[in-house]
């Protein structure tokens, strides 16, 4: 007997929600299939709930949602054994590259054919890293491109993407320059008054960043803080 599975689709286009699940339905038995009206209803369902029951969500990246990458980044930190498969309208590298280094299985495109989606939920199932055909080209495109290069130019093309990468993650949480730097600190392990002591600026100063690092990393505590900057590379390690 087949394991059970429970589908989540987080599709903001009614045409494709529909599809999506009919397809689902057609070709994979003992499965339940539910329609997620917002974002934020998603940390309403504990994912860990039945974890004798395989949970997978497929997301659209465009959904109209502030931060919708950050909220999804977030989510697959809170629950690490769903299975993601997120549905993205264009092709963006450092995008694409976040969302895999935060733990997302799949990245297919709107225009994917039956088989193919087929083909990649299937591998979703199966615990397997997939990308649609159609992002799969240009991923080689933009990394294999043949250039005529010597080694030091070689090197400083690998610097700059890493550091473009690194831009977008910063951009996508919006930390100011002084917040990045108590980020730091706090991950090192220093407490608000030691901040305080080592910046030069007043207790409360160091208290009222600390709550906004909270606010914009959209963590509880401390440690979830530290956790959520290591593993999207906002300090380095």
């Amino acid at each position: 007997m087949e394991k059970p599975i429970f589908i989540y689709l987080a599709v903001d286009n009614s045409i494709l929600l529909k599809g999506f699940e009919g397809l689902i339905l057609s070709y994979l038995k003992n499965v339940t299939v539910k329609a997620v009206n917002s974002p934020k209803e998603l940390f309403e369902i504990n994912f860990e709930k039945n974890p004798e029951i395989q949970k997978i969500l497929i997301y659209d990246s465009s959904i109209e949602f502030d931060q919708s990458n950050l909220l999804l980044h977030n989510l697959i930190q809170t629950y690490p054994s769903l299975r993601t498969l997120v549905l993205a309208t264009e092709f963006n590298p450092k995008q694409i590259k976040f969302l895999f280094n935060a733990g997302i299985y799949g990245v297919m495109s709107p225009d994917i054919s039956a088989d193919d989606f087929e083909g990649m939920f299937k591998d979703v199932v199966q615990g397997k890293i997939c990308l649609a055909p159609k992002f799969q080209e240009l991923v080689i495109k933009h990394f294999c491109q043949k250039e005529e290069m010597s080694q030091d130019s070689i090197f400083d093309k690998a610097n700059s993407c890493e550091d473009s990468e690194n831009n977008y993650v910063e951009e996508l949480f919006g930390l100011t320059k002084r917040e990045k730097e108590i980020l730091c600190l706090i991950c090192n392990g220093k407490n608000t008054k030691e901040i305080s002591e080592e910046l030069f600026i007043s207790l409360h100063t160091a208290e009222t960043h600390r709550r906004n690092l909270l606010y914009k990393l959209d963590v509880k505590n401390t440690a979830e803080m530290v956790k959520v900057a290591v593993v999207s590379r906002l300090v380095a390690v």
